[in-house]
């Protein structure tokens, strides 16, 4: 197994870990964080790095049916959050889950186009000599 899909199946744990834990500074050994407008951005931060390295895994699925998967994903573990003691269900990090999906996915369609840009200059230039 690639190493880049086995970095996807433990951010992915982890980040769930997170999601569903009572109380996911504690496992992260941090006492306090301040709330409010300072934890905006969180969620949205995680879901940028989810998308990033599930693509990158290159998944043998199509683009369009991982985006479904993560779109569920984003969805299930915000209303979960609702089973989860000291945990609340909050629409604004549903929307920062997917707004940080949106974002991953698109940083990564930017970046694979450009190298695969610089790739064929390079080819390219190859066959020119």
């Amino acid at each position: 197994m690639p190493i880049r899909r086995l970095i996807c199946i433990a951010y992915w744990a982890f980040l769930t870990l997170l999601l569903l834990a009572p109380d996911p500074l504690a496992l992260l050994g941090i006492e306090r964080i301040c709330t409010g407008p300072g934890s905006i951005g969180v969620h949205f931060s995680f879901f940028v790095v989810l998308a990033v390295v599930v693509m990158a895994a290159q998944l043998n699925l199509r683009s369009v049916v991982l985006l479904a998967i993560l779109v569920a994903y984003a969805i299930a573990t915000e209303a979960l959050q609702w089973l989860v003691p000291g945990r609340t269900v909050e629409l604004e990090d549903l929307i920062e889950n997917l707004l940080g999906l949106g974002a991953g996915v698109a940083i990564w369609w930017i970046a694979r186009r450009c190298f695969a840009r610089k790739r064929g200059s390079r080819s390219t230039a190859r066959w020119a000599r």
